[in-house]
């Protein structure tokens, strides 16, 4: 009689707490953008497959007719106490907290990748280095190699106004697997003529910078133009800033301009390397770009920055340390995108200021050209890069340096005067989310040239 009395009892307790829980997930969820049902079901967590459904509650057996009789029945049991009030009226779970979030958000999770071969005329060309994942590294004395490099995670959401985007890289080094955490931006849109943004962000720079990001299968080419490669690639431009930002659009029509403010953390003392967790010196970065956008896919644009490349201390015996340095640089691009064409040109003035040493100046840009036809776009970039007679400070080290060491080789433009890389290839599309590139490669450093010839699969979905 007790067993069946505790059953009433439980029974009591239970089915307020899952009429509520029910009425719960069968509720429809709002979306504050006005989407559809389907877009809501999608954002919504699955349902439990019917195979995983909990069994039903068996009935309470009814009271013994001798209960009935001696009049001893289970005693009245208090209702539920009602859920905590999470500031909705207490109708919320924290569960249901969480779900509403996940719905309103709107992530998306997409995930870019690239594999390929590639072949080289010199085994023993001076600069073979293994320190990046670009489809040009080798060991030395290997010709050819396929290359699985890297894969690129990214993830965006928005609520409103307010965005927020991720990128992470699993990539490889030295044959091993790393992880660079490459981009992480969240951004308010006030209106269209001011939206703020803070993290780590690619540097508003000319075109190319900003607009191609770390998924291949965007570029026309097989890898970005050396100027404007990363921080660990051999980049000469600071690629990433990690500090906050401001941008906008003014006018319309032939009055139509676009402005980029950015300060950051700027360079830190190993130039290979990005100042994400804290930075190394009181002074910023700073960096303007204005761009005047006349008629559609035009773009005439012009930037300038400002950084300070903190001291390099040795490590090593006999090793001098290297002096703080004043960066400045300037640049100008002009871009067309529309009737099938592609046209980039860039072009940038770098001026190194170390302290107690001599000013020196490096020049350079790049053009690239492609037109698409369906499915295919054929492209040629040449790209040219000038330094200076002795070499420059910063990014002529050799690997018994100060900057060399801290990043385990040479720079790729040690001992070279005049620096130009001419490509020339295909791209076809047969898909969006696939991509198949065949190209040629002609690398000079001064009076000494390589080829190289890659055929490449980029991917996102």
């Amino acid at each position: 009689m007790r067993g069946a009395a505790s059953a009433f009892a439980i029974v009591q307790l239970t089915a307020p707490l899952l009429c509520e829980h029910s009425a719960s997930a069968a509720a429809p969820s709002d979306s504050p953008d006005g989407g559809t049902a389907a877009a809501s079901a999608a954002s919504a967590p699955p349902a439990i497959p019917p195979a995983s459904q909990p069994p039903p509650l068996a009935p309470a057996a009814e009271p013994a007719p001798m209960a009935q009789a001696s009049g001893i029945l289970p005693p009245p049991v208090a209702p539920a106490a009602p859920p905590p009030d999470f500031g909705n009226g207490g109708t919320t779970s924290f569960g249901d907290a969480f779900s509403a979030v996940a719905t309103d958000t709107n992530l998306l999770l997409k995930m870019y990748g690239d594999t390929g071969f590639a072949v080289r005329d010199n085994a023993y060309w001076p600069w073979a280095t293994t320190t990046t994942s670009n489809p040009g590294a080798y060991s030395p004395g290997v010709w050819n190699s396929f290359f699985t490099p890297r894969i690129d995670l990214f993830g965006s959401a928005d609520v409103n106004k307010l965005s927020f985007l991720t990128e992470v890289m699993f990539e490889g080094n030295h044959n091993e697997l790393s992880v660079d955490l490459e981009r992480v931006q969240l951004t308010y849109l006030v209106s269209n003529w001011l939206r703020l943004r803070a993290g780590r962000t690619h540097l508003a720079w000319g075109y190319y910078n900003d607009t191609y990001h770390h998924g291949n299968l965007f570029e026309l080419t097989t890898s970005r133009p050396y100027s404007v490669q990363f921080e660990d690639s051999g980049g000469i431009i600071l690629a990433h800033n990690v500090g906050v930002g401001a941008d906008g659009t003014l006018g319309d029509g032939l009055a139509s301009f676009r402005y980029d403010v950015e300060v950051g953390n700027g360079h830190g003392a190993d130039v290979t390397a990005v100042s994400l967790q804290y930075a190394e010196k009181n002074q910023k970065s700073v960096n303007v770009r204005f761009r005047w956008m006349p008629v559609d896919g035009l773009i005439i644009g012009i930037n300038g920055m400002r950084d300070v490349i903190p001291t390099l201390l040795s490590t090593a015996m006999g090793v001098p340390s290297r002096p703080d340095t004043e960066e400045l640089v300037a640049g100008a691009h002009v871009v067309y995108t529309e009737h099938s064409f592609i046209v980039d040109f860039e072009g940038f003035a770098m001026r190194h200021n170390p302290s107690g040493a001599p000013s020196d100046d490096i020049f350079g840009g790049f053009a690239e050209v492609g037109y698409t036809i369906g499915a295919f776009t054929p492209y040629l970039r040449p790209e040219y890069i000038r330094f200076p007679a002795s070499p420059d400070v910063i990014y002529q080290y050799s690997a018994d340096d100060a900057q060399g060491i801290a990043s385990g080789g040479p720079s790729p433009y040690t001992a070279t005067r005049d620096f130009a890389d001419l490509r020339l290839g295909l791209k076809w599309a047969p898909v969006p989310q696939l991509a198949f590139k065949l190209e040629v490669e002609r690398l000079s450093h001064d009076s000494h040239a390589q080829d190289i010839a890659t055929a490449k699969a980029a991917f996102g979905f």
